[in-house]
């Protein structure tokens, strides 16, 4: 604890110096001394005046003003790194970063708070190795950040105000090459879609390329990882590292529009259901992290060894693609939206596979954001996939809403409401469920939500559940019954009657089928008016109601309150060349606002008095 002489001398030190407070936070008691105060007062002055150096940074980033850094391929560390024409050849935490590079930030480390708001923009079609050190530019091993934002949260907020953020990103004017494209981070070794022998090179002591360690508010945008090999399974094995913040910190990472691809496995590691052979992004759970724009495509990889998620924090997570790979496990889910999961494969040697597990629900109290919000899930499609488990949530103390998702072609449990038996899963903010479409849900011998036998915990009310449409799934057995369930507007039907009305194509039934009608398009909708899903449900314009109430927070009380009106988007369009996102995947449909709407998660083109077109609709840059 620190002597009082602390708090009182310094106090207008404290109010502005985040790094008097941690240093001395944790102190054992003694007299502060005047040289102790002038020490840290002449360590932060240093430090402020070596990042006031910073250069222009270019226009539309999350940063402004002269506070960014340039890194390119053809730079030199000796460079000041403050233009696009006298760049540095590293970034600040890569263990080949010398010159003035590592002399901006040398000391500085967590304690540092000069770094808030600052750029680091790196070249577009450079790139750096992770592995060989006989090429240029060599990172060195891993690339270990060590640098936060504005740890208060008032200037580093998601879909807020981000000066206070640090920014890993680009400026898509400043490219090698004819065209501007990611810049990669590159593993170099050989991409096979099997097992290798042995891999060639590894990534730092743990063999991971990019650390957050425990640094928050740090915003990372518009890179290409590949080149991953997994040695064994004693080490992290993780293209992008761990954020070990826990609840405490409110911190948030920001990962956009990265492409995570290229990656394979040793024949060691082949076929060890306890262990993984590599993760795409990694994490602590509880912690407030944003993922949007993700592309994990695993089609030219070892697909069935490379996790894609292992324990993030899915607080935020929307507009992305996760396909060709397998698990996915995490917690806090709060905000999951417009995202495609598909073929997604089981994990070499067997073991247990998710889509998407997560194991706790955000529980509504984050730190240093909005309190009280609901969880929400909406707009996402899942198919083609073989897991054990689709999506497995663990509903809280808030409300969670859930509308507006499509299920199709997977050999799992469907949706897995209640979470894993050995989590407490206390259920008692009101669980809405609401126009989505499930087929063959039952492949894997499983039920729908409402029965989950030897689930524990389930707590007060379960599930409120209407205006679904289910084809061949068994929905209910009457073990854990739902408000709701035996609803009129609950739609079930057989494949034969589905195929019949053009929902699905006549072949139902079987994993990778292509089950649905307009696969590529709007896979399992209406086509005619005279559907059985048309006008049969229910007017929920309430849920909407419910969900603009919450107007603490832009995600919840807008963009969810919005495409509660209206159908599915069918997540977004993934481009196979660029790999990119474009969102919405398809104009979504008015819902009415009066009279029926729609069951499933299609509303019938031409039908309803719809409300004006949606605001959030956008093309996520590449």
């Amino acid at each position: 604890m620190e002597h009082d002489c602390c708090r009182t001398q310094c106090t207008d030190f404290l109010r502005t110096r985040d790094v008097f407070r941690r240093i001395t936070q944790n102190r054992r008691q003694r007299p502060c001394s005047i040289a102790f105060i002038l020490k840290l007062w002449t360590f932060s002055l240093i430090s402020i005046s070596a990042f006031a150096a910073g250069g222009a940074c270019p226009a539309n980033l999350p940063v402004s003003g002269n506070n960014c850094y340039f890194i390119a391929a053809n730079g030199a560390d000796t460079n000041n790194g403050t233009s696009e024409s006298t760049p540095w050849l590293h970034a600040p935490g890569m263990p080949n970063c010398t010159g003035n590079c590592a002399s901006v930030f040398s000391g500085n480390g967590y304690f540092f708070t000069g770094a808030y708001g600052k750029g680091f923009i790196f070249r577009g079609g450079d790139t750096w190795h992770f592995g060989n050190s006989s090429v240029s530019p060599y990172t060195g091993g891993t690339w270990n950040w060590q640098w936060p934002g504005d740890t208060s949260g008032n200037t580093c907020q998601y879909e807020g105000t981000t000066t206070g953020c640090v920014y890993i990103g680009v400026d898509k004017t400043w490219y090698s090459g004819s065209s501007w494209t990611r810049p990669v981070l590159n593993g170099d070794n050989p991409i096979s879609t099997s097992p290798v022998s042995n891999c060639a090179y590894q990534a730092g002591s743990q063999n991971l390329f990019f650390q957050f360690g425990n640094i928050p508010y740090v915003y990372l945008d518009n890179f290409e990882f590949t080149g991953f090999c997994g040695t064994n399974a004693s080490l992290t094995n993780e293209y992008l590292g761990s954020l070990n913040t826990g609840t405490s910190g409110g911190d948030i990472i920001f990962e956009y529009n990265l492409y995570i691809h290229g990656w394979t496995v040793t024949t060691a590691i082949d076929g060890n259901p306890n262990a993984f052979g590599c993760t795409a992004v990694g994490g602590s759970a509880e912690g407030l992290q944003a993922i949007v724009g993700l592309v994990v495509d695993g089609s030219d990889s070892d697909s069935a060894d490379c996790g894609w998620g292992g324990y993030p924090s899915w607080y935020h997570m929307k507009d992305s693609i996760v396909r060709h790979t397998t698990d996915g496990v995490g917690q806090w889910c709060h905000d999951i939206h417009d995202n495609i999961f598909e073929y997604i494969v089981p994990i070499h040697g067997g073991g247990h596979t998710n889509i998407l597990e997560c194991n706790d629900d955000s529980p509504g109290n984050a730190p240093k954001q909005p309190q009280n919000t609901p969880n929400v899930v909406y707009n996402n499609v899942v198919r083609h996939s073989n897991s054990n488990v689709d999506f497995w949530f663990c509903p809280e103390i808030v409300p969670e809403f859930w509308f507006n998702n499509l299920f199709y072609d997977t050999e799992g449990e469907g949706w897995s409401y209640a979470g894993p038996p050995t989590y407490g899963c206390p259920n008692t903010g009101g669980q809405y469920m609401f126009n989505n479409t499930f087929v063959d849900g039952n492949l894997g011998g499983y039920t729908q939500p409402c029965s989950l036998d030897g689930y524990v915990n389930h707590g007060g009310q379960y599930l409120t559940v209407y205006n679904e449409h289910l084809i061949n799934t068994s929905f209910d057995t009457g073990t854990i019954p739902c408000t709701g369930v035996n609803s009129a507007t609950n739609i079930s039907m057989s494949d034969a009657t589905a195929t019949i009305q053009q929902y699905t194509t006549g072949s139902p039934g079987t994993y990778l089928s292509n089950t649905c009608a307009n696969d590529g398009s709007t896979p399992c909708a209406p086509t005619l008016s005279t559907n059985s899903t048309v006008g049969a449900g229910a007017n929920h314009q309430n849920y909407c109601t419910m969900l603009a109430s919450y107007t603490s927070e832009y995600a919840i009380g807008t963009e969810a309150a919005n495409a509660c009106q209206y159908g599915t988007t069918d997540g977004c369009s993934y481009n196979t060349t660029t790999h990119t996102m474009t969102c919405p995947g398809q104009t979504p449909v008015a819902r009415p606002a009066s009279g029926a709407w729609d069951s499933g998660a299609y509303q019938f083109a031409g039908t309803g008095d719809p409300p004006g077109p949606p605001s959030n609709l956008l093309a996520m840059p590449q």
